[in-house]
């Protein structure tokens, strides 16, 4: 899953493989990583919604990710990217 929006002019894309859950935020140069496909949590949670937030230069981003409650491994999630709390991308995908 991609997902790509500006924050000030600067590209950013939050970025999550879901073959290995492994998940990251890159901001013009700055790539952050938000979980770790190596971290047993990222493949075994009952929650339906994960958010990360990280400080990108004066913004709080914070990326949502809403799971389907059954099949979830076999189904789109929902995904929203707001930005100091105003949403700016709301997308589906796997």
């Amino acid at each position: 899953m991609r997902i790509a929006f500006p924050i000030d002019d600067v590209p950013c894309e939050f970025h999550r493989d879901g073959l290995t859950g492994g998940a990251q935020l890159r901001c013009g140069y700055e790539t952050m990583k938000l979980q770790s496909a190596l971290d047993p949590r990222t493949h075994g949670s009952f929650k339906l919604l994960r958010s990360w937030e990280r400080q990108v230069g004066p913004h709080l981003v914070r990326i949502e990710k809403r799971r389907p409650l059954l099949f979830a491994g076999f189904r789109p999630s929902d995904y929203r990217v707001y930005v100091d709390g105003r949403l700016i991308v709301e997308t589906r995908g796997i």
